[in-house]
């Protein structure tokens, strides 16, 4: 994905978000780590749709902190989270977490 094309995506996630979620929005985070926020092991990567391949944009609403936190997934988790069945309640709420816990350490290092 060409620089121009990723901030493209950000912005549209973020005018999304302004429209859901309004004027709650304070703040906009984009989660850079180089490890899937999701399961903190593979390396984010695109997901192969045949011969065409493509990174997963996702938005998290931290209400807590009205902050819309941007994030993309490894293929292995997008896989599994857009999957059906009960144990995806369970991978959205660790991914949940750990993009909280990312975003307070952010925090932190902002303020030393």
């Amino acid at each position: 994905m060409n620089e121009n094309n990723f901030d493209d995506a950000l912005i549209e996630l973020f005018v999304k978000s302004r429209e859901m979620y309004g004027d709650i929005i304070d703040t906009f985070w984009f989660y850079d780590g180089d490890l899937c926020p999701s399961c903190n092991k593979r390396k984010i990567d695109a997901v192969f749709l045949g011969k065409e391949s493509a990174l997963s944009v996702n938005g998290f609403m931290y209400h807590d902190m009205n902050t819309l936190i941007g994030y993309f997934l490894c293929s292995y988790c997008v896989t599994n989270l857009f999957a059906k069945g009960d144990q995806q309640k369970d991978l959205y709420h660790n991914l949940e977490e750990n993009l909280k816990a990312a975003y307070h350490e952010h925090l932190k290092s902002q303020s030393s």
